[in-house]
């Protein structure tokens, strides 16, 4: 049995993404793949279940049959300071010790979710260089390329984890930088003991969220629901300016939605006849004429009240997008196809196998 940590330099990296990918890359090779995260922050409650829904998600896309008190045996379920002044660190180990031995099972391969960013829960002695020698794993880390100087920070994770840190992959490259990183990066990255297993584009689809994050996101309430599966929004248009002005911005949509008071019923309107947009946020509760819900549930396009006015509306949205989970098959199918086509998953094999 062979496992692989995934870990980033700092969080929102696309871990969870890529675990899926290769994951289910891996289960088509005919492999049994376990997952596992030892150290769970973005807690909720599913019944009277505390889950960490990253990798809740993680797990119900892989479907690996274990339980879910193994596959993250500790959960951060109050404020941090409190809980790490107020747990035993040995105790702590023994539980991941204990659920990690559960999880490798019968497996041939079991993919290990880093936390945040590599230092989170130094602490509590489950950082991602405390796990990495605990269970004896190697490292893949997977870097969001937002500027050059992430090289420093992939640098200093390298001293830290030493030879274990041997595999990195960069995420969400766009422009110019996807031509030229590559050849630049590699033979810098080899002499130091990394190597570069691949460089995934910036897909606006993964970025994207679902309506139905959306709505929750943002306490809304539904007005017409989208009948198929859950439409992926890949951008926003503020409706603020005549319809004139926004018909250019209409026709140059895709998979846009159209932000707007309530009352603007010229605006949705125009909007539902152009056809290039996907859903309906209609602030400031206040609910547009029948007439366009009418025609919103003719053209089935999801159309979500919210409380909030349209300024208040786009911050929220902001803190979320680009922070989505990969859920739904059209986003499931997408970072498969991205992992399948940028990476060098034979030398992956190798080292899995």
């Amino acid at each position: 049995m062979k496992s692989l940590l995934v870990s980033s330099v700092e969080e929102y990296s696309g871990k969870s993404a890529v675990i899926i990918a290769l994951g289910l890359i891996l289960q088509d090779r005919g492999l049994k793949v376990g997952y596992f995260k030892p150290f769970g922050v973005g807690v909720t409650k599913i019944g009277d279940q505390l889950i960490d829904e990253d990798a809740y998600n993680t797990a119900m896309v892989l479907a690996t049959g274990d339980d879910m008190g193994d596959i993250c045996p500790i959960k951060l379920d109050r404020p941090y300071v409190e809980f790490a002044c107020t747990v035993n660190p040995g105790e702590l180990k023994e539980r991941v010790e204990r659920s990690y031995a559960n999880i490798c099972s019968g497996k041939d391969v079991v993919l290990v979710e880093g936390a945040i960013e590599y230092k989170v829960g130094k602490m509590l002695g489950l950082c991602d260089c405390d796990i990495s020698d605990m269970l004896d794993l190697r490292i893949l880390m997977v870097v969001r390329y937002t500027t050059d100087f992430v090289l420093d920070r992939l640098m200093v994770a390298k001293d830290l984890f030493g030879d274990r840190f041997q595999f990195v992959l960069f995420n969400q490259l766009a422009g110019y930088k996807k031509a030229y990183l590559k050849p630049i990066t590699e033979r810098y990255l080899r002499n130091r003991g990394i190597e570069l297993l691949g460089v995934l584009p910036h897909d606006p689809l993964l970025a994207g969220l679902s309506v139905s994050e959306i709505a929750d996101a943002l306490n809304g309430e539904w007005l017409v629901k989208p009948r198929d599966e859950d439409v992926i929004i890949e951008s926003f248009l503020i409706g603020a300016m005549s319809p004139p002005s926004a018909l250019k911005y209409f026709r140059r949509a895709r998979r846009a939605a159209l932000v707007t008071g309530g009352d603007r019923a010229d605006l949705q309107n125009l909007a539902l006849e152009t056809g290039n947009i996907s859903c309906l946020l209609l602030t400031g509760h206040l609910e547009p004429p029948d007439t366009i819900l009418g025609k919103a549930e003719e053209k089935n396009v999801p159309v979500v009240l919210v409380a909030d006015d349209t300024l208040t509306t786009m911050e929220r949205v902001d803190e979320i997008f680009g922070k989505a989970r990969i859920k739904g098959e059209a986003k499931i199918n997408r970072i498969k196809e991205l992992v399948e086509d940028n990476i060098d998953l034979e030398r992956l094999m190798e080292l899995l196998t």
